[in-house]
């Protein structure tokens, strides 16, 4: 999570818009804010005395063509610098576990060890979390574009991928308060005729620097 939080948490986790492209529309709720050196001063200033992260969350998939989005929540665990867990309750119990470079996902029981980059919602996912508990954010580059946008109470960071990417951009939400994440979204390239598929990361009961023992991360 180290290269996490410096590479995708507050981080999540980060790209760029090819050359020519518009900019990043508004999102909701949200306006266009001149305050990113302040931000990122206070976040590295937050996460200096951040070492885990332990919460509540719930996982939005909306996939364009389904009536209802597949919805499941569990308890999520993040320790500096490149572990994460994602323990699912429901709708059935599963889980993924990101320790390094590995990936661990159990289902029905049975589980599988892969390469972390296998699955980039999860990867994007550890890169922001790790970002975020460095205080590390990346910065504009020809591989990645940040934008940012704030409302009285929070912080919206638009991530804008590399030309190749999956992703058309990443959201990460964070709290002026304290700099606690509030949510991850991940958004696809819209296909055809279609609406953008999606994946969101909604955090709640967040607690930080509770004792989290490494075997929560175990991918062997």
């Amino acid at each position: 999570m180290k290269n996490l939080f410096r590479n995708i948490t507050v981080g999540v986790i980060a790209m760029m818009m090819s050359v020519g492209s518009v900019f990043a529309e508004v999102p909701a709720g949200f306006k266009a804010s001149s305050s990113m050196e302040k931000f990122r001063n206070d976040m590295l200033s937050t996460a200096k005395s951040m070492t885990t992260l332990r919460s509540d969350f719930v996982q939005t998939k909306h996939i364009s063509g389904m009536t209802k989005d597949i919805v499941s929540s569990g308890e999520f665990c993040f320790k500096k610098d490149d572990k994460l867990s994602l323990d699912y309750k429901k709708p059935m119990p599963s889980q993924i576990i990101v320790n390094g470079s590995k990936i661990k996902m159990v289902s029905g029981g049975r589980p599988t060890v892969m390469d972390a980059n296998a699955n980039p919602v999860i990867a994007n996912l550890k890169k922001m979390m790790s970002d975020c508990l460095s205080g590390q954010l990346p910065t504009n580059s020809k591989d990645i574009k940040l934008d940012l946008y704030e409302n009285d109470s929070q912080y919206l960071v638009y991530v804008t991928p590399k030309a190749g990417s999956r992703a058309d951009h990443m959201e990460v939400v964070v709290t002026k308060a304290d700099y606690t994440i509030v949510s991850f979204k991940m958004v696809d390239k819209p296909k055809a005729n279609k609406e953008s598929d999606y994946m969101q990361f909604t955090f709640t009961n967040m607690k930080r620097n509770t004792a989290i023992d490494d075997s929560v991360f175990k991918v062997q």
